[in-house]
């Protein structure tokens, strides 16, 4: 750690390189400066001036209805890693605001233009600072030593309307992002579970008759960039499956330990990772780092779990090669080809 603000809110003996947690607003109302939150009914905030120099800075991300949401600290932006991702974020009162440091940039901190929270300084991957706001409206915040740099950020409570530079609108309750409702893309199925706590998840996308089809890793949802666009996939068998990474959040992996594939966890745009699936089957995988966050998927291949699902390995971009192996799940079979390019053996079977 590398120190901290003397006198910022929301500190004391139980903070840790981990967890840090703020006030949860209880006491707001002693420390907020006037004018610093807009309640709702009022004339729109403008984030022009406040958001002039940040990168991504063009919308809110609105993840009202969910109770708990991350921003990353750190991400790549405004000339190195020196952004908050999403950099402005719509929560109802009551949400729990979590920022976590992805160990770029330095150190960093978090603290709000009005006093109402900031955290110390660290630069440590995987620390998380808290808080929960309680009223409506727009706090500003930023990370100290790169506020200059653009390194900013907005919470938005409830439906406090605010404008973007370039007069975008940041909705109010009417129209939460100044833009349509996202399209269903399919059938909503259940698999079991495994998306129920997936944000971005909008049904099954019919995929078949592609014989490549390609699923972001990193795309908005679940609180940042943390989810795998569309969430769920239909495709026939033989089909390439791949993961693009466009995230910049944190380093991301996909991995099914059911059928045993993994690709490596790594961070930056541009890297892939592909897998051939054949038969007929469902593979559910997620990201390791944040899985438990919503950050799932699914391919469902041909007619689904009624029979044999195997996968190869087509080729993987800068940074994303190589294979995990695992046990095999009952009643599924895989074999493997060397993700560089060449012809591997096959993995016998179990």
């Amino acid at each position: 750690m590398s120190g901290h603000t003397d006198g910022a809110p929301g500190r004391g003996s139980g903070y840790t390189r981990r967890t840090v947690l703020a006030g949860t607003g209880a006491a707001l109302g002693a420390c907020l400066l006037p004018g610093q939150v807009r309640a709702a009914g009022e004339d729109p905030t403008d984030l022009t001036e406040w958001f002039a120099d940040t990168d991504g800075a063009t919308e809110v991300v609105d993840e009202r209805g969910t109770d708990a949401v991350t921003v990353a600290v750190g991400v790549d932006a405004n000339g190195g890693a020196f952004g908050f991702g999403p950099p402005a974020v719509r929560v109802d009162p009551g949400t729990e605001v979590t920022w976590e440091w992805t160990g770029n940039g330095g150190s960093h901190n978090v603290v709000a233009e009005d006093g109402s929270f900031g955290s110390e300084y660290d630069d440590a991957a995987g620390t998380t600072f808290a808080y929960t706001p309680t009223e409506s409206g727009v706090i500003r915040y930023a990370c100290a030593p790169h506020k200059a740099m653009g390194m900013r950020g907005t919470l938005v409570v409830g439906d406090a309307a605010v404008t973007f530079p370039g007069g975008a609108t940041g909705g109010d309750a009417e129209t939460p992002t100044g833009t349509p409702e996202p399209e269903q893309l399919g059938p909503m199925r259940s698999f079991d579970g495994w998306l129920d706590g997936t944000s971005n998840y909008r049904g099954v996308a019919d995929r078949r008759g592609e014989a490549e089809v390609t699923v972001k890793v990193g795309a908005t949802g679940n609180g940042g960039e943390f989810a795998f666009e569309p969430a769920a996939v239909h495709v026939d068998p033989g089909t390439v499956v791949r993961w693009e990474w466009v995230g910049t959040a944190g380093a991301y992996d996909v991995v099914d330990p059911a059928l045993g594939y993994a690709s490596e966890q790594v961070q930056g745009t541009g890297k892939t990772f592909a897998l051939r699936f054949d038969g007929d089957g469902l593979s559910k995988y997620e990201c390791t780092e944040y899985g438990d966050q919503g950050m799932r998927g699914v391919v469902l291949v041909g007619e689904g779990p009624v029979g044999e699902l195997t996968w190869r390995g087509v080729g993987a971009a800068a940074g994303v090669a190589g294979l995990v192996a695992a046990p095999i799940a009952l009643g599924v079979r895989y074999h493997f080809e060397n993700v560089t390019g060449g012809g591997g053996p096959d993995r016998p079977e179990s």
